[in-house]
């Protein structure tokens, strides 16, 4: 119970902080409300009372008042939910999505990203974006059940004592919806993961990324049929719960509908034997009637705040998540007088046995190029993963002259590291900005934009398009051009060079595209950016296109196998030198 008034909590701060003065206005009308509708009973039995009197304008003038109130209540009815409310769920739901974004992005690292527990609360509560609006309409609903309630059961003390008892025999009812509901809501963690797996298979079928794939190898139905397997059994479990809830429903209701008839047969009795009045009989039925639909009101609010407890909880376990990189508070050393070094590393991936890197020492030299080869799965992006800090080792450590790594301040670190990745990003943004991404505060300096579009090779392929660097460019948006698949490297290769003098420069792998020539001319380029202390760091399968390094580091199964000169690394006839010939024999 402490954690679900913590959650609600936290859910009403959420809704309250987009909107503080309509959220109050809100309030109000709620509590408006619940004693306007207590007005109107007491309205009506005024009305009847005088017309049994014989006191028609009493009865005329007390009949106009309550169709005022009937009247304003409806107004306010509308303006509150079909107005206010709607602008508020708006601004809530936002809000969420915004929250959920920064909780997704302040993490340095990428651990949570690649953790199953945490896609699966991100989903949850993205798909229930709208529960904190429903915490402050729910505060809202109760504030106007419980004045209703107070208000009808004042009035039914006046009718007679024993009628205040009415409300207690609903609460069975209430108990019974609010413990189905705490139930239902457990459906939503046991079917999140077949719910990831159908909207995952929807993609598939209906999204351009894997359209070649699934039509060239005849996936189409394949994917209708899991998608569908997968929503049936989701179904059919959601119906079985839906089923229990009904039944509970069902018993709630015919208690309320027994507690209203025999309030109204008492009443009715005490009227005949001249104990009460036709107005008394009248108030009885409408406070009653009332009374019972707030009971009802308030078990569904009840039944909420087990909802709200539960998607609560998850987005408090998203808020409160401890990222297992965090950043340091040391300068980054600029520029380099040593190096980066590698002590011993290991390093494992969060949910696997299998070691990505095992003891792993290197020396990174200021000032030099640095290849980085090896086959497939050999370890090479687990390494730069690490550089860039996505990651911490498992053991051992990484320092920049000397100091740790994990001590350096991280956004400083990040700013003066240059990436072009394997699996780069295909930013759907104009040209220029596509590219100028690459160094955020520079991205409306045109000139250095295309400077870095000139040096990777993405000059003539920007300058190709109908509007050139204003050109949107992915065809999801209208107007927008669609690139080849080596334009798109040459666009993310021009982002990764937007930095000015970076500490760290690395190309993995990302000119899996292009032909060799145009991949040597890109790596001579990054090397010559090398220039002063930075340290360059080229990745590639292509043996023959990293000659030019400095140093060639050979990495085998997470290990460090062979480092040294092409020249050595030949005359040394290890794995380097089996797998460049392998590679030159196909030439």
């Amino acid at each position: 119970m402490k954690r679900v008034v913590r959650t609600y909590g936290v859910l009403l701060r959420l809704a309250w902080a987009e909107a503080k003065g309509r959220a109050s206005l809100l309030l109000v009308i709620a509590v408006v409300w619940g004693v306007l509708t207590t007005a109107i009973a007491l309205g009506v039995k005024l009305t009847v009372d005088a017309l049994t009197d014989g006191d028609p304008t009493r009865a005329w003038v007390t009949g106009l008042i309550v169709l005022g109130v009937v009247v304003l209540t409806r107004v306010i009815a509308d303006l509150s939910g079909g107005l206010w409310q709607a602008e508020l769920g708006e601004r809530v739901s936002q809000a969420v999505e915004e929250r959920l974004m920064a909780v997704a992005g302040k993490a340095a690292g990428l651990e949570h990203l690649e953790r199953p527990e945490f896609a699966d609360k991100v989903k949850l509560v993205r798909d229930r974006s709208y529960v904190p609006y429903f915490a402050f309409t729910n505060l809202n609903g109760l504030s106007s059940t419980v004045f209703g309630l107070l208000g009808a059961i004042v009035l039914l003390a006046f009718v007679h004592p024993l009628l205040v008892l009415m409300p207690v025999a609903a609460l069975p009812g209430v108990l019974l919806q609010y413990r189905q509901q705490r139930k239902h809501i457990l459906t939503y963690d046991r079917t999140a993961p077949d719910a990831r797996l159908a909207e995952h298979y929807l993609k598939l079928a209906t999204e351009p990324a894997a359209a070649k794939e699934v039509r060239l190898f005849g996936l189409g139905q394949e994917l209708v049929d899991r998608q569908r397997a997968l929503t049936d059994r989701m179904i059919r479990y959601q119906f079985r719960d839906l089923l229990k809830r009904s039944w509970v429903s069902v018993a709630s209701g015919a208690l309320y509908g027994a507690s209203l008839a025999l309030a109204v047969a008492f009443v009715g009795w005490q009227a005949i034997k001249g104990r009460a009045t036709l107005g008394d009989v009248a108030l009885t039925v409408q406070v009653t009637r009332n009374a019972l639909g707030d009971v009802q009101s308030a078990t569904r609010q009840t039944a909420w705040i087990a909802e709200f407890g539960y998607t609560g909880e998850r987005y408090l376990w998203l808020l409160d998540y401890q990222p297992a990189v965090v950043s340091g508070t040391e300068p980054v050393p600029r520029p380099l007088a040593r190096g980066v070094t590698l002590e011993e590393v290991s390093f494992t991936y969060p949910g696997s046995d299998v070691a990505a890197l095992r003891d792993v020492s290197l020396h990174l030299p200021a000032g030099t190029t640095v290849a980085l080869v090896g086959e497939n799965g050999a370890g090479k992006t687990s390494l730069v993963k690490l550089l860039c800090r996505f990651y911490d080792p498992t053991e051992g450590r990484i320092t920049v002259d000397g100091v740790d790594l994990r001590d350096l301040d991280l956004e400083q670190w990040r700013t003066a590291t240059s990436v072009a990745f394997q699996d780069f990003v295909r930013f759907q943004l104009v040209a220029r900005e596509s590219v100028g991404v690459g160094d955020l505060p520079a991205v409306e300096d045109l000139a250095r934009v295309g400077s870095s579009a000139e040096r990777a090779g993405a000059a003539p392929v920007i300058h190709r398009l109908p509007s050139g660097f204003d050109t949107q460019l992915g065809r999801t948006f209208e107007d927008g051009v669609d690139l080849s698949e080596g334009e798109w490297q040459r666009v993310a290769l021009a982002r990764g060079l937007m930095r000015e003098e970076p500490v760290l420069l690395i190309l993995d792998e990302p000119t899996a595209s292009l032909d060799p020539r145009a991949e040597a001319e890109v790596f001579e380029r990054f090397a010559q950016m090398a220039g002063g202390q930075a340290v360059t760091l080229l990745v590639s399968h292509r043996f023959s296109t990293v000659r030019m390094a400095d140093l060639i580091v050979v990495v085998h199964d997470g290990r460090i196998e062979e480092v040294g000169s092409h020249d050595d690394l030949l005359a040394a006839g290890g794995r380097y030198a089996e797998l460049f010939r392998l590679q030159a024999s196909r030439y």
